[in-house]
Order: structure tokens, then sequence, then C-alpha cells
């Protein structure tokens, strides 16, 4: 388990004043908002919104997108939508673009990936 010291470092480490160690448990504590994270750490800088309920929704049943219920899909999607990219759209973890349905790592993202790689290792 990874304390609350080593986040403070890596939190101070990053230079933002606009992420707190409160902020990292926060937005980490949230099994989707991980595997998000995870997936557009994995696919390069930015993924649109639906492929991203595909990777969640790939991760959490832990399958391939076809054998997942569509409905259970667009669950996903929706949440995504309207909970958890907008909390890490207000912590700089993502930039989320409307116009072309786009989700992109911002600024906060190497925090949180280091977090959680630290989490891994541990």
């Amino acid at each position: 388990m990874v304390s609350r010291s080593e986040i403070e470092r890596v939190v101070e480490s990053h230079g933002s004043s606009a992420l707190s160690t409160d902020t990292v448990f926060e937005v980490l504590a949230e099994r989707r908002r991980r595997y998000l994270l995870g997936s557009l750490a994995e696919h390069g800088y930015s993924l649109t919104l639906a492929d991203l309920a595909d990777e969640v929704a790939s991760r959490e049943y832990d399958a391939h997108i076809t054998e997942i219920p569509e409905d259970d899909v667009l669950e996903i999607y929706l949440s995504l939508y309207h909970q958890h990219v907008p909390k890490l759209a207000d912590a700089d973890v993502v930039a989320y673009d409307q116009d072309h349905d786009l989700v992109a790592r911002a600024e906060n993202a190497a925090v949180l990936e280091r977090v959680m790689d630290l989490a891994i290792e541990g």
C-alpha cells in the first residue's frame, strides 16, 4: 500500500499546486477512473470517449468487448461522460474535447500514473 507521505512526495515533485494529496486519493478511489487512466497511458495521448468506454468495459469484465452486453458498455460510457471524466478534468488529469469526443491526458496525469505505479510496486 502506498503511504500518504509517498503520495505527497510525488505531488510535490510534480510541482502542481492545483493537485492535493486528498485529490489524488479521491480521484483514484474509483476503479473506473483508474481503468480510464490506465487505458490512456497504454494507448497513447488521447482516445474517443466511446473507445475509452470499450477499454474500461474490457478491463472491468476482463473480457473482449464483443463478449460484453451493449447495455453494460452504454452504462459505462454514460458514467464516464457524466461522472468520471468531469471529475478528472476538474483535477486537470484529463482534458475533454466534447466537439471531437476526445479524452486526452492533461498536466496532472503523470502524477496519478506514478502513484498507481507505486501501488503496483509496493
